[in-house]
């Protein structure tokens, strides 16, 4: 069976591959329609996680843009992945990096979840022994 990437494996690679280009766009003379959509090219992306193309696409595309994508109270839509005639395929940068920032955050509190966890254990079994001699 081949490699199923996680979402977190997923925009951490775009945004490591990306945050140069969101950095460096030029308000003089733009090289792209707005600077928080970012063109990607999905096959650097799934050549990066070890995955087919149409795997990383379909996540995007059909899940992350799903689940990411919303309405302000004003009804405007900000989407996270569009395809524009003129640029491509592109995310909005700002919702990659919020997501991935929260992403990281849950990550960080499961790891310490863990750590106490494991903590305890040994605590309990340290406890046992001493009880036991």
């Amino acid at each position: 069976m081949s490699k199923i990437p996680t979402d977190f494996e997923i925009m951490e690679e775009i945004h490591d591959r990306y945050y140069d280009t969101f950095r460096k766009y030029a308000t003089e003379e733009p090289d792209r329609i707005a600077r928080i959509r970012v063109p990607i090219k999905i096959n650097e992306v799934a050549e990066a996680i070890g995955v087919e193309q149409d795997m990383i696409f379909g996540r995007v595309f059909y899940h992350f843009n799903k689940k990411y994508s919303y309405k302000d109270e004003k009804g405007d839509i900000t989407t996270f992945f569009i395809t524009d005639k003129f640029e491509g395929l592109s995310v909005n940068f700002a919702l990659v990096a919020s997501t991935l920032a929260e992403m990281k955050q849950e990550k960080q509190k499961a790891d310490q979840y863990l750590i106490v966890s494991g903590t305890a254990i040994a605590l309990s079994i340290f406890a046992i022994i001493l009880a036991v001699l």
